[in-house]
């Protein structure tokens, strides 16, 4: 029996749950909810039924459990007032007979992507339990930091293996540790009772866990509890773990010689085997060492400093007792088999950085694939120990191929993420070459960062970089997929790095994207009088820190974090996947970001001439489903007939709806029936409804935009039932009509709908049309409407026919079948919506008007994609199209600024950008990957945008930038 979580009571998980306390034959199991309810928790053996054990009542539960099997698994799901809060989680109890392993951490919680990394490369390591070594909150341990900084990074990990705390000296920080020992349940099995140093067994290990940041002098409470415990116990293995290192060849905190002094003798008489600390950011492994020297192996204790977690590394040099030492962002995992005990550094990239094996007595068995430990060079993998692999490991301990593992294996993958040789550039997430209309390239329609201090006041909206200065400063970027067709299956983030930083930043959703960019640069204090968005606005407390204790609707979403950037380099572009933040639908999407090092991250803004963007991977093309209802009716009524057209992007589109109405007497059915097309190619889709019951049927139909190509559009309709194009009202003597139908075309390439609707007895029919202008290339558009009635006296033919005019955009010298009309009375008469081809009215008649300064020069490059059609018909390749890309948003940029000196600035890196596009052009004609007719066309444009570009510059140095109207996704090799 499985429990499952339920919406039928009022609390909700805010943390947890979380295991502590594991032992051979008991837990403890604990969780916070929002609102106070009665706390109970569900356990089961796998293969049994649940038993409730019952708790008290608050919003903080945690329930101990005992009597357990040792070794044995068990399902669990916490209950508020009897209701499953989560889904059930699986543990497995101690057992001293059983080999086991478990992972060390230390100095992780930073709140950043490098936390992220390593925690994602310990979701695949198999343990049995985790270990920390301090320093589990930065930077003060203070209670609102705990869930972004701990229980949100590790919550999968710890609903299903206990974790083992210690204190750190960032921990202590805040009430010298009060919260620390709040969240955390540890034995206390000490004199003094105290939660902040205790020991545990698991397997035949005695682990004794340390505060360094207290006295451990000879005498005090902790030294006398660590020498009667060591003392007392006869594991196989003794084990020690506090934060501050004692053996270390760090350059930042080193060696502390007093605890090494108080406390290594008490190792060496009691024979630890094994010293796991923190405090360090880097990784060291000393020699075998006893009375500070170093012995033959299996003589002395091993000092491991294991401060990788997260936070910003430090460097680490080599000494004396130094075996092996690296700065690296890590995890150490310890494996122990009976007596023999395997130490591992494991990098986020799964590989091992280093490893020993310490024994006692015996013979150890050789490593062989199959052991379950990646334990001997050629593994990449040991059954379900696959650090470094991104699907399962195969039988040889080799990473079995899989679709993300940045290879392609033939036959079934045609590319493998960036390894694309086959479609540079176009390669889906499900290892299949796409085409450039399965992406999107988008530009960000705001973006500012905020900062704490003296600029708390500042907008920086209108800078032309974004800064992240300090520990807690402000990196925000809104996206528009308010017109995004379909949904994400993979977005992506690239920005350009102007200032280097050893952490770019970890990336978070911000759930109200309403907050304003702005319109200054934050050069001085004028820009305290801008609209956008502040720091005060978000640090609403006003204490300099943006946390969970802040009320602000722009608050990150800090417990969704998702990977970030690493280590980033100034001069180079940095990508990042944020698909989590792009699931919701169209709308508008914001994210925020932050570094957690104090070495300054800038990037690239939209108002520079390399901006941000988010390339999206659409969901993979539709299917067209039909769903029928019938029923029988002997009733009149008024039934309203509905048609409507979603807006459809087509290269040549036929779509025609026809009517007829036939006067009998039979039985009546009404259906209704829905069509939908996506991404398709030449598909036909009929739909028949008929319908016998006698009625009055008013009429509405409803077209929305539609732009194409080339489109005819013809409806025949004896009930005036709208077309997928265009609309015409006629009214006359038909059917009753009790029928539904919704098509919607989306990205059609050749595609012909019909719907026939029958009916069989005659009634009045008022008809109502909307007809909303199509936006077309070039459009002829005919509505026909019929009514016949062969067998009643005053049969009725009626044909109405009309030409409806229509907006159209046309790469110049061409003519279109059908043209506005020149009579005018005002501009809007003139208007095509083509902002690129402007008409005005003059003595009432349309005359095309000159485009000036940088519209002309976007203009100019918006041809681009036109020309891309004229090239055989074939898309460019997508190499080029991204060149081009990036210099059409950085010509928006330019346009769109409201500052003359900023708009010349975005213009002169338009330049650069140009010249770029034009040299990929040279390289792509020298491939032949288009032909010269095609690279002549796109030769012109670049050189008709260069010298309006320049001709700007010179021309125009006092003009003010004019602001251009926002723009929507720009689809890459397609036209703006």
């Amino acid at each position: 029996m499985r429990l499952a979580p339920s919406t039928a009571t009022a609390a909700t998980l805010t943390r947890g749950p979380y295991l502590q306390l594991l032992t051979r034959q008991s837990v403890t199991v604990v969780w916070n909810t929002e609102a106070a309810a009665a706390c109970a928790l569900a356990i089961r053996p796998l293969d049994g039924m649940p038993t409730v054990r019952a708790g008290g009542t608050g919003t903080v539960c945690a329930i101990a459990v005992d009597g357990l099997t040792p070794g044995a698994a068990y399902a669990y799901a916490p209950l508020a007032d009897g209701v499953p809060l989560a889904l059930e989680a699986v543990f497995r109890t101690d057992d001293a007979n059983r080999p086991f392993s478990f992972l060390v951490i230390g100095d992780s919680g930073c709140d950043c992507s490098d936390q992220l990394a390593v925690r994602d490369t310990m979701l695949k390591t198999p343990a049995d339990f985790i270990l920390h070594t301090g320093d589990m909150v930065y930077d003060t341990g203070a209670p609102q930091d705990f869930d972004p900084s701990f229980f949100a990074p590790y919550r999968d990990l710890i609903r299903r293996l206990v974790l083992w705390p210690c204190l750190g000296n960032h921990d202590v920080e805040t009430a010298g540790g009060a919260p620390w020992r709040d969240v955390f349940h540890t034995p206390a099995n000490n004199p003094a009772g105290s939660e902040d140093y205790y020991s545990f067994d698991d397997g035949n290990a005695h682990v004794v866990v340390l505060d360094s940041n207290a006295s451990t002098r000879p005498g005090s409470a902790q030294y006398t509890f660590l020498d009667h415990d060591l003392a007392a116990s006869t594991a196989t293995w003794k084990l020690v773990a506090f934060h501050h290192t004692i053996y270390s060849s760090g350059g930042v905190h080193g060696s502390n010689l007093t605890i090494r002094a108080n406390l290594v003798p008490l190792f060496d008489a009691h024979g630890v085997d094994l010293v796991l600390m923190g405090h360090e950011h880097n990784y060291e492994r000393t020699k075998p060492l006893r009375g500070n020297q170093v012995v033959s192996a299996g003589q002395g204790t091993t000092y491991i400093t294991t401060g990788g977690g997260g936070q910003a590394l430090y460097r680490v040099g080599s000494s004396s007792f130094t075996a092996h030492s690296e700065s690296v962002h890590h995890f150490t995992r310890l494996a122990v088999n009976d007596g023999s005990l395997l130490a591992q550094m494991i990098r986020t990239d799964g590989t091992i950085g280093d490893e020993v094996m310490l024994m006692k007595g015996g013979v150890p068995l050789p490593p062989r694939c199959g052991d379950g430990l990646v334990n001997q060079p050629g593994e990449q993998c040991d059954g379900a120990d696959r650090a470094a692999c991104a699907g399962p490991c195969a039988a040889d301990c080799t990473c079995a191929p899989v679709c993300g593992d940045g290879r392609v294996d033939p036959p079934a993958e045609a590319c493998d993420g960036s390894d694309d040789a086959a479609c540079p550039g176009l390669c889906l997430s499900s290892c299949r070459c796409g085409d450039p209309a399965d992406f999107l390239t988008l530009p960000p329609a705001a973006d500012t960062f905020i900062e704490s201090g003296t600029q708390a006041t500042w907008d920086h909206g209108a800078a032309a970089h974004l800064d992240a200065s300090a520990l807690s400063d402000l990196i925000y970027l809104k996206f528009d997929l308010s017109a995004v067709p379909a949904p994400v299956t993979r977005a992506t983030l690239m920005l350009h790095c102007i200032d280097g930083s050893d952490d770019g930043g970890a990336i978070y959703p911000v759930a109200d994207s309403r907050w304003v960019e702005g319109d200054r640069t934050g050069l001085d204090a004028t820009s305290a009088l801008g609209p956008g968005l502040k720091w005060s606005d978000v640090d609403t407390n006003g204490d300099g820190v943006v946390d969970t204790r802040d009320t602000s609707p722009w608050l990150p979403e800090f417990a969704r974090a998702m990977r970030g950037f690493g280590s980033v380099v100034a001069g180079r572009d940095f990508t990042v996947d944020v698909t989590p933040a792009f699931q919701a639908g169209p709308g508008l999407y914001a994210l925020a970001i932050t570094t957690n090092s104090s070495n300054k991250v800038t990037y690239s803004s939209r108002e520079s001439a390399t901006p941000p963007v988010l390339r999206v991977e659409l969901a993979p093309p539709g299917t067209t489903t039909t769903t029928s209802t019938s029923m029988t009716s002997t009733t009149s009524s008024t039934v309203p007939t509905t048609s409507t057209t979603v807006p459809t992007t087509s290269t040549s589109t036929t779509s025609t709806t026809t009517t007829s109405t036939t006067s009998s007497t039979t039985s009546s059915t009404s259906t209704t029936s829905t069509t939908v097309l996506a991404t398709t190619t030449s598909t036909t889709t009929t739909t028949t409804t008929t319908s016998t019951t006698s009625s009055t049927v008013p009429t509405t139909s409803t077209t929305v935009p539609t732009t194409s190509t080339s489109t005819t559009s013809t409806t025949t309709s004896a009930t005036s039932t709208t077309s997928t194009t265009t609309t015409s009202t006629t009214s006359s003597t038909t059917s009753s009509t009790s029928t539904t139908s919704t098509t919607v075309l989306a990205t059609t390439t050749s595609t012909t709908s019909t719907t026939t609707t029958t009916s069989t007895t005659s009634s009045t029919v008022p008809t109502t049309s909307t007809t909303v202008p199509a936006t077309t290339t070039s459009t002829t558009t005919t509505s026909t409407s019929t009514t016949t009635t062969p067998t009643s006296p005053s049969a009725t033919t009626s044909t109405t026919t009309s030409v409806v005019p229509s907006t159209t955009t046309l790469p110049p010298g061409t003519t279109s079948t059908t043209t506005p009309p020149d009579d005018c009375q005002t501009d809007a008469d003139c208007d095509r919506d083509d902002p690129c081809r402007p008409r005005r009215c003059v003595a009432q008649r349309c005359q095309d008007a000159p485009l000036m300064g940088l519209e002309a020069v976007r203009c100019a490059l918006a041809l681009e994609g036109e020309r891309a059609l004229a090239c055989g018909g074939r898309r460019l390749p997508p190499t080029l199209s991204l060149a081009l890309g990036r210099t059409r948003a950085a010509i928006e940029a330019a346009e769109s600024s409201g500052s003359v000196k900023h708009a010349r600035n975005a213009l002169r890196g338009a330049l650069r950008l140009l010249d770029a596009a034009a040299r990929k052009l040279r390289k792509t004609e020298a491939s032949h990957a288009i032909d010269a007719d095609c690279g002549r066309a796109l030769r012109g444009v670049l050189r008709d945008a260069r010298v309006l570009a320049k001709r700007y510059l010179k021309n125009r140095p006092e003009t003010a930038a004019r602001t251009a109207v926002p723009r929507g996704p720009q689809r890459i090799g397609t036209a703006d």
